[in-house]
């Protein structure tokens, strides 16, 4: 089973996140950036990564800037999954280069599609 991992600082929003992939992916989840890229750090072997914004301690856009620093992560397909509704916000993260940008609140059945997708050709 392919391994996801979901980085958001919202309890409720990680158990919608656990209960919409689990089915079909070992899901883990973590509250906040720094802890996304210890845990990846440690164990790289993710499909893909969920990643909100708006987070403490470190938030989405200094961890996807950390994550691509990461020879052995800078592959890892990042999908935003956040409230910002910023469209400059959207922009820049999409020509920085994440797979798809996402709003909460979002369609649990579109969520499940994009991650299969995104993880389609991953290990």
């Amino acid at each position: 089973m392919k391994r996801v991992l979901a980085a958001d600082d919202d309890i409720g929003i990680r158990a919608v996140i656990k209960s919409t992939l689990g089915r079909e992916f070992d899901v883990v989840t973590v509250e906040n950036g720094r802890l996304a890229l210890e845990m990846l750090e440690r164990d790289p072997q993710f499909a893909c990564l969920l990643l909100d914004l708006d987070m403490p301690e470190m938030d989405g856009s200094e961890t996807y800037r950390r994550l691509r620093q990461i020879p052995a992560l800078s592959d890892l397909p990042v999908i935003i999954l956040t409230g910002n509704t910023s469209v400059k916000t959207e922009v820049d993260a999409l020509k920085a280069g994440v797979v798809t940008y996402f709003r909460k609140p979002f369609s649990p059945s579109q969520l499940l599609s994009i991650v299969k997708a995104t993880t389609r050709s991953r290990p």
